[in-house]
């Protein structure tokens, strides 16, 4: 208890240390309007936004999106995921895919799923193959460390590989996926915006707000610092939510 109190102190300490560093920064730039606003401006800006219904839809829009990703990635991650689990040498042939996955930049991504699939959907699939990665190795990984005297008492019992899977392999797999699961969700979401500045698509979201703001005054960075600092607030509490699962899955 004594520990989890000094942690949040000290990450409130750092809290103060950010803003103080941001307020520094702006006034040794000098032009907080037109280059680097201050956290004052910056957050009047945020309250004014969050007082505005469009703000709201960009928001929904933008998780819908990136859930919608999300859950493609999930599904996709189970099945494959779990068949690397059970089979090494798909796991060997599915490998290279993988390692590709990750060696792709995220940039170069973009302009392939505008041409393939349009401003509006590009976002969703970039999240899908940035998540889709985390969530395989995670399956794979907790199907996989399963001890072997589990599977071997479950196949003498004359269980079928769906069944060993589904009743078996999966829910003993959970700590991990879980893991997995919470440390893609809050990249996603941080991905689905770059990928909507980016598009440049017109439809409602943050990364759409954000480059609406630039383009109707290029002159004022006020509103994209607004905008912005509402993502970030939504990410750290994403990115809370997800360290709290994972500290409870890594204690049990």
């Amino acid at each position: 208890m004594k520990k989890s109190t000094s942690n949040n102190k000290i990450y409130f300490l750092g809290v103060i240390l950010l803003i103080l560093m941001w307020q520094l920064l702006s006034l040794l730039i000098g032009e907080e309007t037109m280059v680097f606003p201050g956290p004052l401006a910056t957050v009047k800006y945020a309250l004014y936004l969050l007082g505005r219904e469009y703000t709201y839809k960009c928001i929904a829009a933008t998780m819908y999106k990136m859930i919608s990703g999300f859950m493609v990635s999930l599904l996709l991650g189970l099945f494959l995921g779990t068949l690397a689990g059970n089979f090494e040498t798909f796991e060997k042939l599915f490998n290279p895919t993988i390692i590709t996955l990750r060696a792709i930049p995220t940039a170069s991504l973009v302009y392939l799923f505008i041409v393939l699939a349009g401003f509006k959907t590009a976002p969703i699939f970039l999240v899908i193959l940035i998540s889709f990665p985390i969530i395989y190795e995670g399956v794979m990984g907790g199907v996989r460390n399963i001890p072997k005297g589990i599977i071997n008492a479950t196949r003498l019992d004359g269980a079928s590989f769906l069944k060993e899977n589904l009743r078996i392999r999966l829910p003993l797999a959970l700590p991990y996926i879980v893991v997995a699961l919470a440390s893609s969700f809050s990249l996603c979401f941080k991905i689905e915006i770059m990928a909507e500045v980016i598009t440049g698509s017109s439809n409602p979201g943050l990364g759409s707000a954000i480059l609406g703001a630039r383009s109707s005054d290029p002159t004022n960075m006020v509103p994209i610092f607004a905008y912005s600092l509402i993502a970030v607030v939504i990410m750290l509490i994403l990115d809370y939510f997800s360290s709290f699962i994972r500290n409870k899955m890594k204690t049990e």
